[in-house]
């Protein structure tokens, strides 16, 4: 559902022409997460009726592939797509799939963040400066606070989406505001994390760095924060 340069996802650049009962679609598609080994891929594209969600064969023809370098080292792809043959999904399913894509990508930062954070109270815990544990030091406090707080916030509004999703509600702001928070208060997490590890903290020997780097990918997938901030005022 991302393409390459500044774009709304709801609005795709893709282009998909009826072809019979099928769909031909051309344009190219940006980090397409893990689709190797499967068998079809969720495609958004622009059609003369509006944009639309489409299931194409990853080994269809007109399909090429290349492999994706990801900040979170997974498996990612490049798809570029010229006439490639693909199936119509009913109408309202982008939107549908965009909603459950921002939950999704929310929930997954709650447990990055979590995970960070734990690490940074472990770590601070153990290492001793002036004699005293570094957890004891009021600055390094004030941000593992910092920090609980924010993951706190990105918890409720997960699980306000959430309930709203699973009761068949308008979902659509709560989803923005969860996604927000992923965004900024996510980012926020993982980057004093990280600067409360020093010099460790970008040691690509210890564990932290993918706690930053996941989540700094995170806060940017489906539009970063100013973008999400956009789309909530617009649907208010």
């Amino acid at each position: 559902m991302e393409e390459f340069g500044p774009a709304d996802p709801a609005a795709p650049r893709c282009a998909a022409v009826r072809d019979g009962e099928d769909w031909l679609l051309t344009g190219t598609k940006a980090a397409v997460p893990t689709p190797f080994g499967a068998s079809h891929v969720l495609v958004s594209a622009a059609s003369p009726q509006g944009p639309g969600l489409f299931l194409l064969e990853t080994s269809a023809a007109g399909a090429s592939w290349e492999r994706a370098e990801t900040t979170s080292r997974d498996a990612a792809g490049h798809l570029t797509l010229d006439g490639a043959r693909a199936r119509a999904l009913p109408d309202g399913a982008l939107g549908t799939a965009l909603r459950l894509a921002r939950v999704s990508l929310a929930a997954v930062q709650v447990g990055v963040a979590e995970g960070a954070l734990r690490m940074a109270a472990d770590y601070l815990s153990g290492r001793e400066q002036f004699g005293r544990p570094l957890a004891t030091f009021q600055a390094a406090q004030h941000q593992l606070a910092d920090c609980y707080i924010e993951i706190d916030a990105l918890r409720v509004c997960l699980w306000h989406a959430l309930s709203l999703v699973d009761a068949g509600e308008d979902a659509e702001s709560a989803v923005l505001v969860a996604k927000w928070w992923s965004d900024e208060g996510g980012l926020n997490v993982v980057h004093r994390v990280q600067h409360l590890h020093g010099g460790i903290g970008v040691d690509v020997d210890y564990p932290v760095h993918r706690h930053f780097l996941w989540g700094k990918q995170i806060s940017g997938t489906l539009g970063g924060a100013s973008s999400d901030l956009d789309l909530l005022g617009a649907a208010l």
